[in-house]
């Protein structure tokens, strides 16, 4: 009984960053990454919607209404870092964050505390901002909160977020971060 207990606080769970985002670990229908935050912004953009929040962060909030297209939906979202283009060295994308959100407005909601004011993720944001990398996302919408709960604590018992806390055995440290962005940086960008 002891030995079982061990291994069952032992379990290692597959980094998220290693796990394509069409593997069944990922179930349901996800819509495709769009980008809320970015570092710098051309004059096109600006043009197209495009607004400084601050010092190295840009966003458009019409692009968060192109994701999620009423407000009060419910369900589970994933952040991701993206910086440059992929190249045949390797990813410049490596997803950091999964939530849910069940509070009024939703989604739409939840996320837009991200692109205003970074919510609790500020600090990270603004490192990967000043690092260069855009934050992209993506959501998948459940018929309830209940079904967006689980779903997210599924998802979280199988991988293993870089920006995540709740559900991590030993949580991921800054130095995990920085070498992510150095990986991304080093190849080939």
């Amino acid at each position: 009984m002891m030995a079982s207990a061990f291994f069952s606080v032992c379990d290692v769970r597959e980094l998220r960053e290693g796990v394509d985002d069409d593997s069944a670990m990922l179930p349901g229908k996800w819509t495709e990454w769009i980008e809320i935050i970015k570092p710098e912004i051309t004059k096109a953009e600006e043009e197209n919607g495009w607004t400084k929040k601050r010092e190295n962060w840009y966003t458009n909030l019409k692009k968060l209404k192109e994701l999620i297209e009423s407000e009060g939906e419910n369900g589970i979202y994933e952040l991701r870092l993206k910086k440059g283009e992929e190249t045949k060295k390797g990813k410049a994308k490596c997803v950091v964050y999964i939530g849910s959100s069940c509070a009024e407005g939703g989604l739409r909601a939840r996320l837009s505390q991200y692109v205003t004011n970074g919510s609790h993720k500020v600090l990270l944001i603004q490192k990967a901002l000043s690092a260069g990398a855009t934050i992209e996302a993506r959501v998948c919408i459940y018929k309830d909160c209940e079904t967006a709960r689980e779903r997210e604590d599924e998802i979280l018992a199988k991988l293993d977020y870089l920006w995540n806390i709740r559900k991590n055995l030993t949580p991921r440290k800054q130095e995990a971060f920085a070498t992510a962005l150095y990986e991304m940086t080093s190849a080939g960008f």
